[in-house]
């Protein structure tokens, strides 16, 4: 399976430094996962603690963490936004669910955590890449 290309230069800069200034604001209050429309959504996150939850998505962007939790959020996110008000510390949850999901999908260069049935991109690049070898009435059959 090929791997999502690593971000260089500019953009790599801005996602390290965005990355620090997170994990040095964030106060680990679980806030942006209590606003989180999409949680309902995840059977992993059914009953979990936000504090945890929040600290294993800190884990994720420091390249140390697996906590299944902060995985399946990050696997759900759908970037509402819903959490950015929610955030009394003013970390941008938004941005750092957006990194956190880079990180475990390992477009970062790391490892890659997130399994493909779990990844929400999955079938959206099934469908980009099916648009590209059937035919119209293919297309109209089988999507």
């Amino acid at each position: 399976m090929k791997r999502e290309a690593m971000p260089t230069g500019a953009m790599k800069e801005f996602i390290r430094a965005e990355t620090e200034r997170i994990l040095a604001a964030c106060t680990r209050c679980g806030k942006c996962f209590e606003a989180c429309p999409m949680t309902p959504y995840s059977p992993v996150l059914a009953g979990a603690d936000p504090k945890a939850v929040v600290t294993g998505i800190l884990a994720l962007l420091r390249e140390e963490g697996n906590n299944p939790e902060a995985i399946g959020w990050t696997s759900v996110c759908v970037r509402s936004g819903s959490c950015v008000p929610a955030c009394p510390e003013n970390v941008d949850p938004k941005m750092m669910m957006r990194i956190a999901r880079m990180t475990a999908s390992g477009g970062l260069g790391g490892e890659k955590r997130i399994a493909a049935r779990h990844d929400r991109d999955y079938f959206d690049r099934v469908r980009a890449f099916a648009k590209l070898q059937l035919t119209e009435d293919e297309i109209k059959d089988w999507m």
